[in-house]
């Protein structure tokens, strides 16, 4: 007799052992997060709220109460009352028209479905993290996530448009941030470098199965459209100054300013990208978003290249003094117009005629400004200059570059003594 109540207790411990103690996705907060402005994270399980990153500390509190969808698992169906599961991101911040007891006085809308969900054939819209106009209860929305009143008041002015939303069924906070994360930050700068290129690699990038079925443009329309660009453009622009990574439940999303010029448009704002891995392992992207914002992002940019540009102008001056022709002629266009001289052939002519009857011995490049324009990075410097025969002038040099694969070239060059 007891032998068998040692054998039903062990075949009990067995049975509860092998159950699993939550179902849905467990999210996975890197250390990383720190370094964001702010991340929201929803535990479901625990119906809290989290908040990392550098203004988390601003709070009054780090963890609150929260209240999620009636029905538990990931949202599937419009009026299924089910809360998603993955990465979304803030669009927009409402404070008015709305009703007051099921919102209270403000809302922050997210960016349910995303690219993956449309991939998967989710539908739905209208998920919010919004107050109520009654303290919560436990599992009492549609599918949003509500806050008591005070709680979401707490959140304005630190969750901004585009703060990172992860609604998770459990969030195991701080590990240690993997190799995967390390590779997309650097795929994502890849990307970005293929486009600058207008190189095929751009286009090869992307699953063009699940990209046509999770955007609204099919990936063969958006090929071709990207491709006659890429002929069209003599010059093209790409930067951004920080990318992002979160892993969501079975995809990533990268996530960064992103800075665009080239003779056409000219555009900043954030652009997310969603991958997945692909039969051989390797990540690809099959979604991605585009928000419109002005955010100062050229600013930064003509900041960031400020010393490589100095570093051209500084071996434009050595090739100058040391009449090196060739090593001269190789930082302008073929097509570069220098004064009355059109194309590198007949400003190679008038060098060596100049050079044959005196020699640079100073050129000094002083109060240099950059700008943008549709003709390329234009900048302007006062130029000090002297030759051999004791000619000197001073007065206003203004080049154009626009960028051949990593380098600059001089497509203008003009000088106003």
């Amino acid at each position: 007799m007891r032998l068998l109540s040692y054998f039903f207790l062990i075949c009990l411990w067995l049975s509860i052992s092998v159950v699993p103690a939550f179902s849905g996705w467990q999210a996975v907060v890197t250390k990383d997060a720190a370094k964001l402005p702010m991340l929201v994270t929803v535990d479901k399980s625990k119906q809290f709220a989290q908040f990392f990153g550098q203004k988390a500390s601003e709070l009054s509190s780090s963890k609150i109460p929260c209240s999620s969808g009636q029905v538990k698992g990931d949202k599937q169906r419009e009026g299924d009352k089910k809360t998603p599961e993955g990465i979304y991101f803030v669009e927009n911040r409402r404070t008015s028209g709305l009703d007051y007891a099921l919102y209270g006085k403000e809302a922050y809308t997210l960016n349910y479905p995303n690219p993956v969900d449309k991939l998967k054939e989710k539908d739905g819209h209208g998920i919010w993290i919004h107050g109520r106009g009654t303290p919560i209860v436990p599992r009492e929305t549609k599918g949003c996530i509500a806050l008591n009143n005070p709680d979401i008041a707490d959140l304005d002015s630190k969750v901004t448009i585009n703060t990172p939303v992860i609604l998770a069924e459990q969030v195991a906070p701080y590990f240690k941030a993997g190799s995967d994360f390390v590779e997309l930050k650097e795929k994502a700068q890849q990307w970005l470098a293929a486009w600058r290129n207008k190189s095929p690699d751009f286009l090869k990038m992307f699953s063009s199965e699940a990209f046509t079925k999770s955007m609204s443009e099919s990936f063969s329309a958006f090929a071709q459209r990207k491709k006659r660009l890429f002929v069209r453009l003599p010059w093209i622009i790409t930067w951004t100054n920080n990318v992002n990574v979160l892993q969501g439940p079975d995809y990533w999303v990268t996530w960064f300013d992103q800075y665009y010029r080239a003779p056409n448009l000219v555009s900043q704002g954030v652009r997310r990208l969603y991958w997945q891995k692909n039969s051989a392992g390797e990540f690809v992207i099959v979604g991605m978003e585009w928000k419109e914002r002005k955010i100062g992002i050229e600013k930064a940019y003509l900041d960031a290249i400020a010393s490589n540009v100095h570093n051209f102008l500084d071996g434009w001056i050595k090739d100058w003094k040391n009449e090196s022709v060739d090593a001269y002629l190789s930082r302008y266009a073929h097509n570069a117009v220098q004064g009355s001289r059109r194309g590198v052939e007949a400003i190679a002519e008038h060098k060596r005629e100049i050079w044959q009857q005196s020699k640079p011995v100073k050129i000094v490049l002083s109060d240099i400004k950059m700008s943008m324009s549709r003709r390329g990075l234009v900048v302007r410097m006062k130029q000090d200059y002297a030759d051999s025969t004791g000619y000197a002038d001073q007065g206003q040099k203004t080049l154009v570059l626009q960028p051949q694969g990593d380098q600059w070239v001089i497509v203008s060059e003009e000088w106003r003594s």
